[in-house]
């Protein structure tokens, strides 16, 4: 028998319904998005999996941070991808307040890289793949 694939969000620190809200969106990303969709990556304390899961305390839970990188950027894929997460987290019974959609344009990317932006070097640093590639 053969093994299941390991998924890109083994690692990550994310609960079996964050998961499955993940996945949802990255697909329906793909859809809408289509030839646009550049990649699609978790970055920031889930992808490290040092993220604090509790939902008890609110105050200390860690949000799921996604960067989508698509031709047009936010201008032209922000609302559609924001509301696709806040759907999807509802449909799923999650609060939409956790998922963080942050959308850019490749061209952005490459800039903040030339300048060496403290965020995108984090996110570099710690992102895993879920759609795409690292757009080295």
């Amino acid at each position: 028998m053969a093994a299941k694939p390991q998924s890109a969000l083994d690692a990550a620190a994310l609960t079996e319904l964050e998961r499955r809200i993940v996945e949802r969106l990255v697909s329906e990303l793909r859809d809408e998005l289509g030839k646009d969709l550049r990649a699609v990556w978790l970055y920031g304390s889930r992808a490290r999996g040092d993220a604090i899961l509790d939902h008890a305390d609110v105050d200390r839970k860690s949000d799921v941070d996604l960067m989508v990188l698509a031709e047009g950027g936010r201008a032209r894929h922000g609302q559609k991808a924001f509301d696709l997460a806040y759907a999807i987290a509802k449909a799923e019974g999650d609060s939409p307040v956790w998922y963080s959609v942050f959308v850019a344009d490749p061209d952005w990317l490459r800039g903040r890289r030339q300048i060496r932006s403290f965020f995108v070097q984090e996110v570099d640093r710690d992102k895993i793949v879920l759609a795409g590639s690292a757009l080295a």
